[in-house]
């Protein structure tokens, strides 16, 4: 029940927490302003990937693994990016800032190993802990990206949330600004020293009933909890494909095949 406090880096390695919220703080002031980010994340990781003049693909679509959040690897000197879009929207939303972290250490030089192997993220990782450092950080890095400090506690100033009567109301109310699941938000929150260890146990233990029965009661926070239609992605294939035809570099009959091909791909992952 506790792993994602007990195994969280704030926990394990201050230090290393520390530094990497300078981290994450410089990298939103680059690469996002001060927007809050949201779904806004997926744009964010093709604009830093385009300004480090690195090929990227972002695929997008519903795998039936319940377990599999995403993967992230390196192929023929491009990036890949899988996210499964089969899991809410704010698990999503999560994944793609942990992966992030995972793509940042490649491109900046400090971990080339984990993408040139693969970087498979399960869905404990996410919703329980982490067991090893560099995932530890990697979910840290997401949590300071996507919940600022200073921009959560304006919003908890702006919405008269008091942090000593804190309770599940006023975690779905964050949620649904931020748009991050229920225990990443109790986390950032206890790693602000904005509610105590003992709060954040005590709301650690709040059913998963009891939070969906504020998210229908309030309407709050339910985008994000919905698997959105519409979203799918096969990274530039599309682009690239009509790009070529309307260039005269592809063949109609060429062209028409490959289209096929994709309404199969589609029918498959059940996308029509």
């Amino acid at each position: 029940m506790y792993k994602a406090l007990d195994n969280s880096l704030f926990v394990k390695d201050k230090n290393k927490f520390d530094q990497l919220r300078e981290r994450a703080d410089g990298f939103n002031l680059n690469y996002n302003g001060s927007n809050i980010i949201q779904d806004d994340i997926f744009h964010v990781i093709e604009n830093y990937t385009k300004k480090k003049g690195m090929p990227f693909e972002f695929l997008r679509y519903p795998i039936d693994d319940n377990d599999l959040c995403a993967c992230t690897f390196v192929r023929g000197g491009r990036i890949f990016l899988l996210l499964n879009c089969n899991m809410a929207l704010a698990k999503q939303i999560f994944a793609a800032g942990h992966e992030l972290y995972h793509i940042w250490c490649y491109l900046e030089d400090e971990g080339q190993e984990l993408l040139q192997k693969g970087s498979i993220l399960a869905s404990t990782t996410i919703d329980n802990s982490a067991d090893e450092q560099e995932e530890m950080e990697a979910n840290a890095f997401s949590g300071l990206l996507l919940v600022p400090a200073d921009t959560l506690c304006q919003q908890i100033r702006i919405y008269g949330i008091s942090a000593s009567k804190i309770n599940v109301t006023d975690i779905v109310m964050l949620m649904e600004i931020f748009a991050v699941p229920y225990k990443a938000m109790i986390l950032r929150l206890y790693e602000e020293s904005i509610v105590t260890e003992d709060q954040a146990r005590s709301l650690f233990c709040i059913t998963g009933e009891e939070i969906n029965h504020q998210i229908e009661l309030t309407g709050r926070a339910k985008r994000w909890l919905d698997k959105p239609k519409g979203v799918e992605k096969f990274g530039s294939l599309l682009e690239n494909m009509t790009l070529n035809h309307e260039n005269g570099f592809l063949q109609k009959s060429r062209f028409e095949s490959d289209q096929r091909r994709i309404r199969e791909i589609q029918k498959l992952y059940h996308l029509e």
